[in-house]
């Protein structure tokens, strides 16, 4: 699967459709290499709308920041002048920002089958992991490694994306998102139920 290719003509169609374009992504080491290369894509990225699935609440600036991580990697050479929004609870409600659906979402996995920053301690969270729940951007307690709180888009927002990509790193995650079929405590097995079309998954051996 040539996830550029993939990305890129979404964007292409959406901006030739609508003018503009959204762009969801994630954080973690498995889309570096997709941003390197997408930044030096040619596209017409000022009209491309940026911004990421979830990140740690840290300074901007924090190495734990998702959103330095985009601006050292993505967010730079043809991309630079992309569109991008910080991640915030009200994304979504002001007036003039993200319109819906978005165009593509670019999600990576952690080894304990969380997705965006939906751990399995969450799973029972009717706002985070109902797909009935209204469309969330919500703050949550300190998860995940670093063990840091974090603010993340529930499963029902990051559904509502006409393309959804999971980049699977490593034989370990790749392990468990073939378990995640079957196992309900997996946060990843709820994506997967309820995502059966425009659902891509590239699974990345080490």
């Amino acid at each position: 699967m040539n996830v550029i290719k993939l990305i890129t003509d979404k964007l292409s169609s959406s901006i030739e459709k609508k003018g503009i374009a959204s762009l969801v992504v994630s954080g973690g080491s498995s889309p570096i290499k997709v941003f390197d290369e997408l930044s030096n894509f040619d596209l017409p990225w000022s009209k491309v709308q940026v911004t990421l699935v979830d990140d740690r609440l840290v300074e901007p600036e924090n190495k734990n920041s998702n959103q330095k991580l985009i601006s050292d990697y993505f967010l730079k050479s043809k991309a630079k002048v992309a569109q991008f929004f910080p991640l915030t609870n009200d994304l979504i409600t002001k007036t003039n920002n993200f319109k819906l659906p978005f165009d593509v979402n670019l999600l990576g996995m952690g080894e304990d089958g969380h997705f965006a920053s939906l751990f399995p301690s969450m799973i029972n969270d009717f706002d985070a992991f109902n797909i009935k729940a209204k469309f969330k951007v919500f703050e949550t307690s300190s998860q995940g490694d670093p063990f840091l709180p974090r603010i993340t888009m529930n499963l029902s927002l990051i559904l509502n994306s006409e393309m959804i990509i999971l980049l699977v790193k490593g034989k370990k995650k790749i392990n468990v998102l073939n378990e995640a079929y079957n196992n309900k405590k997996l946060p990843i097995h709820y994506l997967l139920k309820n995502r059966r079309e425009n659902l891509l998954i590239e699974k990345i051996d080490e």
